[in-house]
């Protein structure tokens, strides 16, 4: 088999990837009300004082404990591309109106290998986990795209920058939460990360100038452009297993939890996932050149042949110079939630929560307002929507079912969208947990020592 060089790997990723996620419709966004299902104990995941009084202790099936979909577009498949009646699917002369000064891409897959936490003392529980996580953030500049669809024009400067971070790495996870008093309570969650591979593109700024008199261009970029472990994905993954060591890292989760002196009012606040990976092994550093000053790319007309379009447009206009590269630090995605829950009833609540994920140079934010009902100890049921910037109505919907000591758990992201040419957002969470002694402590009542009595002789 011809092995792909990281040269390749690199030229093809970034732009190969936003085409597929856009034509093969990998749209989704962070699932929000997990947070407010504290009946699972994967709503510890949004924020780690999320501390249950139902739960003793738990374990996730193995494998299945957690699995976790999320992604985001700004644009959806119907916003960028059309169906003629011979069955070709063509770009619609609007896409790049669509797409605007630029679009955003997440993709994020979590899946939870295994799980367990128990309580120490009615008010403090450890909890442990291993996940496996894929996670790919793209910032596509409205001029680069621009370019792919309809083209260079002379004398029309094309400006862009692209910022992407494409990260696979399995993370074992130490957590402790803990109830201060009858109003406060706090969680942390400390994280070692072993790297698998990365693709970092960081700050990247180029201007493209087509001369509208002899067709030449000039290109001025500044590409910082690195990769670690790529090649070995690609052509031998096994070979990771080898050397699991190489890519280190460490990340934290952080949360608290106070119920107001308003009756039925709780709030909190949460910071997830602010960390780092060292990356050390198979390094490589990519730098481009302009190759070809006479040359015209006509667009990307239709999705016809579009990877091969791509890699001919790539191959005609760029140079990539591949060296070896040095060690390098890449962030990951940090995320910050903060929520408000009103118990309109023992078993009735509302909630809102504001969350939002901070990527280099860019972010995402949402809105989510939900209620929740319980029907006794055996079904939780959530309804809610999520507000977004890019689209208004993305409704949601969680669902909670105990069943003796083994608990299943959804949550289902932008159920409206029953056609996937006009889904921006979508996502799912779905597991299954043994728990374990999950009636209600009752509260030890200390007894006051009777005073002394003294009687008269």
């Amino acid at each position: 088999m011809k092995r792909m060089t990281g040269m390749k790997i690199f030229l093809y990723s970034i732009p190969v990837f936003a085409v597929a996620c856009f034509s093969h419709h990998a749209y989704a966004q962070e699932s929000t009300l997990m947070h407010f299902m504290n009946q699972s104990p994967q709503s510890l995941h949004t924020n780690p004082a999320n501390l249950s009084n139902d739960v003793q202790w738990f374990m996730g099936i193995p494998v299945v404990g957690g699995i976790h979909l999320d992604a985001n577009l700004d644009v959806s498949y119907s916003d960028l591309f059309r169906r003629t009646p011979d069955n070709i699917i063509r770009v619609k002369p609007s896409a790049v109106d669509k797409i605007g000064s630029s679009a955003r891409l997440m993709l994020a897959v979590n899946d939870e290998l295994f799980s367990f936490g128990f309580k120490v003392h009615p008010n403090h529980m450890i909890t442990f986990s291993t996940s496996a996580v894929v996670d790919g953030s793209i910032l596509l500049p409205g001029d680069a795209a621009k370019l792919f669809i309809l083209g260079n024009t002379p004398g029309e400067p094309l400006n862009f920058g692209i910022d992407a971070n494409l990260t696979g790495y399995l993370e074992t996870a130490l957590g402790y939460s803990f109830a201060i008093n009858e109003s406060w309570k706090a969680g942390a969650r400390v994280k070692f990360l072993l790297g698998a591979a990365n693709i970092y593109l960081h700050n990247m700024r180029a201007t493209l100038d087509t001369d509208p008199m002899d067709y030449s261009m000039k290109l001025r970029m500044n590409a910082i452009a690195r990769t670690s472990n790529v090649e070995t994905l690609i052509n031998d993954p096994r070979e990771l297993l080898n050397r699991p060591f190489d890519n280190t890292g460490f990340a934290f989760d952080f949360g608290i939890h106070y119920k107001t002196p308003v009756e039925g009012l709780s709030v909190g606040l949460s910071a997830v996932d602010w960390g780092w990976i060292n990356w050390r092994s198979e390094l490589k550093f990519h730098e481009a050149s302009l190759t070809n000053d006479e040359f015209i790319f006509a667009g990307l007309s239709s999705l016809d042949g579009h990877f091969e379009q791509i890699r001919d447009t790539l191959n005609n206009l760029f140079k990539l110079e591949e060296r070896a590269g040095k060690p390098y630090r890449a962030p990951l995605p940090g995320k910050i939630y903060l929520s408000a829950t009103y118990h309109l009833t023992p078993d009735d609540k509302f909630g809102f929560l504001f969350g939002t994920r901070a990527m280099d140079n860019f972010s995402r934010t949402t809105f989510t307002l939900m209620y929740n009902r319980s029907v006794g100890k055996w079904l939780s049921v959530s309804l809610g929507n999520n507000f977004m910037f890019t689209k208004i109505l993305n409704p949601s919907m969680a669902i909670n079912i105990r069943g003796g000591a083994f608990q299943f758990f959804l949550s289902a992201e932008n159920i409206s969208s029953i056609s996937l040419n006009t889904v921006r957002t979508a996502g799912i969470h779905l597991g299954f947990n043994l728990t374990f002694n999950s009636k209600p402590q009752p509260v030890a009542v200390v007894e006051e020592e009777p005073s002394p009595r003294f009687y008269n002789r």
